[in-house]
């Protein structure tokens, strides 16, 4: 059985497949069947697991209102301090799981992980990008990202 860890997700990728990873745990842990079944329809090209720092990348999921996915600010917050506590516990936190939409590092999931490093003021974080086009597609963005 695998252990959805930072640890794990980088052992799969040494052995170049980390996309098993990612589907393991989208259909584990991570709850998110729907995007494991969203990334199969097509070919997709992954970079990382990689560290960067949390200010470059996108939430897509939260309270405000300019989110894509709008949640509760009461059970947003319920899971930010749940998922806190587990960090400030020593927590093996998996890595985020990232799209490389037109330049920028959207967050497809992990955006609850995403907010409780922010509530924390952790700077960087471990995530995986994936790309329709190809790896250097996202080496190009992230070097663009982290010159501005």
């Amino acid at each position: 059985m695998t252990i959805y860890t930072l640890n794990s997700a980088m052992e799969y990728a040494s052995k170049n497949d980390i996309e098993t990873w990612v589907h393991l745990f989208l259909n584990g842990e991570g709850g998110n069947v729907g995007l494991s079944k969203g990334l199969k329809l097509q070919k997709r090209y992954w970079l990382g697991p990689v560290e960067m720092e949390t200010r470059f990348l996108k939430r897509i999921v939260g309270p405000e209102l300019d989110m894509e996915y709008v949640e509760d600010e009461k059970w947003w917050n319920h899971n930010i301090n749940q998922i806190c506590k587990r960090l400030e516990e020593g927590w093996d936190m998996p890595p985020l799981i990232a799209e490389n939409r037109n330049g920028y590092i959207s967050i497809r999931d992990g955006n609850h992980r995403l907010g409780a490093l922010q509530k924390l003021k952790k700077d960087k974080c471990h995530i995986l990008i994936w790309d329709d086009q190809g790896v250097s597609n996202i080496v190009k963005a992230l070097e663009e990202i982290v010159k501005d």
